[in-house]
């Protein structure tokens, strides 16, 4: 199995990594939360202000707000990225 490291890079309306607003926050958590556990990976939550990261098998993202990044599968960059 081939892997590879990708960065996508997403719209919120965060900027430079500040929140307009802790209801913006919680609103871009809760989705890329359920997003991922929808499509069966485990997600490990951001402690001390840090962002999530989510796994499945040897596949590892870290969900920045304004991008997605690290390893996964060649086969399921492209379907990854059209759910995104």
């Amino acid at each position: 199995m081939a892997y590879r490291k990708v960065y996508f890079r997403i719209r919120t309306d965060c900027y430079n990594s500040v929140w307009s607003s802790d209801a913006d926050r919680a609103a871009f958590k809760e989705e890329s939360r359920r997003l991922f556990q929808e499509l069966g990976w485990a997600v490990t939550l951001g402690c001390n202000g840090g962002c999530d990261t989510v796994a499945k098998g040897q596949q590892d993202l870290y969900l920045h707000p304004s991008s997605f990044s690290g390893v996964l599968e060649e086969a399921n960059i492209q379907p990854l990225q059209e759910r995104l």
